[in-house]
């Protein structure tokens, strides 16, 4: 008789304030404990959810998520909170940004960033076809302190029918019918089709529709494959008037979202209001080394108006005498919708061995664009040390011009400075420590993005496996 149990904690103590708070700085505890059991076929987990700080109104503890599960060869059933995708997004996306605890600038109240479903599914699988049955209510990203009533306005149903229609290509159909509190409700058809084509290619087309508003509509097209030591990926996008309900769906950006700090803040958010465009992402690898070269547009109408960003992005990555490994990237970009022209990002990150154990790792970002006020330069240094994988030390120091982020209006740039440790003693345990002021604004992952606030104090996240 096979059973497993695990669970997972995220414990976040913060003692600090946003900079340029009237308000004293305070201390405040998030924590998330996730428990799952597994038996045969059948499954369960569940979530408890707390914060506490000084100012009761933020504060809550919650039993947040809770699903029970069964799955055999066949047949799979979903009761309580899940995360379900259709397509590519288009239609409807739930998804889960590991680690990433945000706070609403309004309510104050810290809490996990994710958006899941809390309903029923069923399933029925088999080598030929698939179908899924669901009905849920979708959670938004107001705090917890409010009530379900508040934080999950969208209601679906929805009927995902999925075939292998020849060889390894597959056809996929989706009816989504969607309510939201005070509106009537929509219904969209969605219909996909992927597989392989010549030459070491792949293919993926998803064409969406408004049946009850028929001028909405959504087209996504992937195209990925080798030409020689050349690896390729290419996405066409058009979306007209597609962003549903509160924004339960998330149809793919077409946009590299890089790691690079002053590249990250800097992603263009797709907007499935009015969005056209495309992207090309090339990659060589040869020996000691990979280059990659990435060129983005996308097209935004607002009424008679019309905005196009641009993106061109080189990295070069190798090694100097097989022993320094280094990354190197540039980007020239255009965003006229944040009023950023002639953006120049220039970045070097670098691994240098200093014995066995010891490694340092330099990395230095510099960035500029103009604005009708005039330029702007942004800054960002780090200065680490890494021992083998169980230490890591950093001091990173930003530093902008920009005058929309300047506390001090008689002030023409703005530092920041600080400390970062990181300690994993086992595969089950990390903690991470931050002291001094941190840069906030947006932040992107997995094709979403979300707002990071400016943070001056200390803070110390133990991440905990059991």
């Amino acid at each position: 008789m096979f059973s497993q149990s695990g669970g997972t904690n995220l414990l976040e103590f913060q003692y600090g304030k946003i900079p340029g708070e009237v308000s004293d700085a305070f201390a405040s505890l998030y924590d998330r404990t996730t428990l799952s059991y597994r038996k045969f076929g059948f499954s369960a987990s569940a979530t408890l959810e707390q914060y506490y700080s000084e100012f009761s109104d933020r504060n809550y503890t919650s039993i947040s998520q809770g699903l029970l599960r069964y799955k055999n060869k066949n047949w799979e059933f979903n009761l309580g909170n899940m995360y379900e995708t259709l397509g590519r997004g288009v239609l409807l996306r739930a998804f889960e940004i590991r680690g990433a605890v945000i706070e609403d600038f309004g309510f104050r109240s810290r809490q996990y960033f994710h958006r899941d479903l809390l309903g029923g599914s069923a399933q029925y699988n088999t080598k030929k076809i698939s179908i899924q049955l669901l009905r849920a209510d979708v959670l938004n990203t107001q705090p917890p302190t409010l009530s379900r009533t508040d934080r999950r306005t969208d209601i679906v149903n929805s009927l995902a029918l999925k075939a292998n229609y020849y060889k390894k290509h597959k056809a996929s159909l989706y009816i989504l019918n969607h309510e939201n509190t005070g509106s009537d409700a929509n219904t969209f058809s969605g219909l996909s089709f992927e597989g392989p084509l010549p030459g070491s290619f792949n293919y993926y087309v998803e064409i969406a529709n408004g049946i009850s508003q028929t001028d909405r509509r959504a087209i996504y097209v992937g195209l990925t494959g080798l030409l020689g030591p050349v690896s390729l990926n290419l996405e066409l996008k058009s979306y007209t008037d597609f962003l549903i309900g509160s924004g339960i769906n998330e149809p793919p950006a077409a946009i590299q979202q890089q790691n690079y700090r002053v590249l990250n803040r800097s992603t263009h958010v797709s907007n499935p209001i009015d969005e056209d465009g495309y992207q090309l992402d090339l990659s060589y690898g040869f020996e000691g080394g990979l280059m990659v070269f990435n060129h983005a547009l996308a097209l935004n109408r607002f009424g008679n108006r019309s905005f196009t960003f641009r993106q061109f992005f080189v990295e070069w990555s190798s090694q100097i005498n097989n022993k320094i490994d280094y990354k190197l990237f540039l980007d020239w970009s255009e965003d006229p919708l944040k009023a950023e022209r002639n953006r120049f990002s220039l970045g070097l990150y670098s691994v240098i061995p200093l014995s066995k154990n010891w490694r340092l790792l330099p990395e230095i970002e510099i960035q500029t664009f103009k604005r009708t006020a005039g330029s702007v330069n942004n800054q960002s240094i780090l200065l680490g040390l890494h021992y083998k994988s169980k230490l890591t030390l950093g001091v990173l120091f930003e530093s902008t011009s920009d005058p929309l982020l300047q506390l001090d209006t008689s002030s023409d740039r703005r530092q920041f400075l600080g400390l970062n440790v990181g300690f994993k003693p086992n595969y089950k345990h990390a903690i991470l420590l931050f002291a001094g002021e941190r840069q906030g604004g947006p932040a992107c992952s997995s094709g979403v993005c979300y707002e990071i606030f400016d943070f001056k104090g200390i803070e110390c996240r133990w991440t905990t496996r059991f």
